[in-house]
């Protein structure tokens, strides 16, 4: 077993996990200085191991053996865990379904639940895909993240859930500068017709978002006063989770009312 030999497959792993939609063999070598004949050399034994995968002619990404060890790695953290009493105290301090979504690979997906007593509730289901450009999750995920951002707004097409979803990329360009700018994401009948979805970032020990706090409701439940209140309790849970997730003070968004008043104002005014 050859050690170096070892670091340089470990290293193109993780390099590939910091470029998720795939890279090419080129790009690759060039950026971890490898020989392009020890990189492609490396890269098929990685193949046949199932853990790269081929997009195209010389175009690698994570294969399913090591999203598996990926997701055994973050199981091993548990942000489940660590998210679950924050989610339950939220759910029950605003009395609506409470969700945390999760980043994978190019999507986002629900990864827990907590269900609150409303007769009428929006029911997520766990493990599905939510949209980057039609819903807060979505919207937010890409927001903070510049390689799903670029995924979006470089799109042959975006599909049109509602009339309200937004697909021209201007409109979805500021959008995600808003978001970044108000720490919070706003999804207004964009994946379902009078569904209002809410999403706060959670923010690692990196700075690095990969994960919110969801929110979905009918949007009469969720009102120009009861909004404000919802979200900041929303930004609360998910700075009290960044902060056991060891994010720096300085990294974790949190809102006041007033602030979350004035930025709402402002969206339904058209500002």
């Amino acid at each position: 077993m050859n050690p170096a030999r070892i670091d340089r497959a470990l290293g193109i792993l993780g390099y590939l996990a910091q470029h998720q939609e795939g890279c090419t063999l080129k790009r690759l070598s060039d950026d971890l200085e490898l020989p392009m004949s020890s990189a492609h050399d490396l890269l098929q034994t990685l193949v046949g191991l199932d853990a790269v995968k081929m997009l195209g002619q010389r175009t690698y990404a994570l294969g399913p053996r090591s999203v598996v060890l990926a997701l055994s790695i973050v199981d091993s953290v548990d942000l489940r865990h660590v998210s679950q009493p924050y989610l339950a105290d939220l759910c029950e301090e605003i009395n609506e379904n409470t969700y945390l979504a999760v980043r994978s690979g190019s999507s986002v997906v629900y990864a827990d639940r907590h269900e609150a007593g409303q007769t009428l509730s929006v029911v997520m289901k766990l493990g599905g895909g939510r949209p980057l450009h039609g819903s807060s999750v979505g919207k937010l995920m890409a927001a903070y993240n510049p390689d799903l951002e670029q995924r979006v707004l470089q799109a042959a097409r975006l599909e049109q859930f509602t009339p309200h979803t937004l697909v021209d990329r201007e409109r979805l360009r500021t959008e995600y500068e808003i978001i970044r700018a108000r720490s919070y994401s706003v999804s207004d009948g964009e994946s379902v017709e009078g569904i209002l979805g809410l999403a706060t970032p959670i923010v690692d020990a990196a700075g690095s978002v990969s994960a919110a706090v969801h929110v979905s409701a009918p949007r009469g439940r969720l009102s120009a006063d009861r909004l404000p209140f919802v979200v900041s309790a929303m930004s609360l849970a998910a700075a009290q989770i960044s902060r056991q997730l060891g994010a720096a003070e300085d990294t974790v968004p949190l809102r006041t009312i007033d602030e979350i008043r004035d930025f709402e104002q402002r969206r339904r005014n058209g500002k």
